[in-house]
């Protein structure tokens, strides 16, 4: 029965290390091109979590995915880090959830392989005393260590084959097994010559555009750095009008998934495209800036991605 605790304990370590560190960002991903990055950072505990619930184009499904999926990664490690450290009091182990939690998101943010956030770390950490407490009700009911130990097992048996199964539902490919290499495909990216999406002036969701200004809200998921305040940051100044001339460059990039390619095709616009693809309903836009040497306030090119 240690046998089955340690390997079942190490197979959830595997999948919840996978979901962490490469739900964004494949680890195939890290070796097969290099110098795909993705890294934010939120400092400002429950900011992100309030922009889930407030943001209306974020849908149910990723909210649960963000919030219900955070807590139940780390119920497991809770059941774990009490077994484990049965004399040990309880700040020690509320000690090993947080140095975990943290740990993760340090990595995560060091390695660029995606969003670093303190709400994660308070969802976590949520997890791992649900499953402290899921452990006093086993150890309540259990007459002896071996019985303990026994349970304990079946816990993991049982809730890695749901936890598995559900994954598989929403998306074999977090599962670490069923990833593929994914291979990068770029069409026609050349119309953007000189234009470097890591030097963009700003970048966020596309809300309204019209002949002579476009709207960015500066996402707070999007953001590279949030210093720590205890004062979040209106709405209103997250959102930023950009105006156009008659010089603005525009570039539309159709984002579609085949198997296991993700295809990026480029084409030229212009402002009444974008336009018409703000008046597609459930279409989500996300928008790159760059801006005028001459005036900051106007753009000298324009990239938004739509996902196909």
């Amino acid at each position: 029965m240690k046998v089955a605790f340690y390997l079942l304990f190490a197979g959830y370590a595997v999948i919840a290390i996978n979901l962490i560190l490469f739900k964004t960002i494949p680890v195939t991903a890290i070796f097969s091109t290099p110098g795909f990055a993705l890294r934010s950072v939120n400092l400002i505990p429950y900011h992100i979590i309030t922009t889930y619930f407030s943001d209306d184009s974020i849908g149910l499904k990723r909210l649960l995915e963000n919030t219900l999926g955070n807590i139940a990664l780390f119920i497991p490690l809770g059941v774990f880090v009490s077994y484990m450290g049965v004399i040990r009091s309880f700040r020690f182990k509320v000690g090993i959830l947080v140095a975990t939690a943290v740990s993760l998101e340090v990595i995560q943010y060091v390695l660029a392989l995606g969003s670093s956030d303190i709400d994660d770390v308070l969802l976590n950490l949520l997890g791992g005393l649900l499953g402290i407490a899921v452990y006093k009700r086993i150890e309540r009911r259990a007459r002896s260590r071996e019985q303990v130990l026994n349970a304990v097992v079946v816990f993991f048996l049982v809730t890695g084959i749901g936890g598995i199964a559900v994954i598989g539902i929403v998306d074999r490919n977090l599962l670490p097994f069923g990833n593929q290499k994914v291979e990068y495909i770029d069409e026609n990216k050349g119309i953007m010559a000189g234009l470097d999406e890591s030097t963009s002036d700003l970048f966020g969701d596309l809300k309204a555009a019209g002949q002579s200004t476009i709207t960015v809200y500066q996402n707070p998921k999007y953001i590279t750095t949030v210093s720590i305040s205890e004062t979040v940051t209106p709405a209103s100044e997250l959102y930023t009008d950009i105006s156009l001339n008659a010089a603005t460059k525009f570039f539309i990039r159709h984002i579609s998934s085949v198997k296991n390619q993700l295809i990026s095709r480029y084409e030229e616009g212009s402002a009444v495209d974008l336009a018409s693809l703000m008046g597609q309903k459930g279409t989500a836009l996300t928008v790159r800036v760059w801006l005028s040497d001459d005036d900051v306030q106007i753009a000298r090119a324009v990239l938004v991605s739509v996902t196909d």
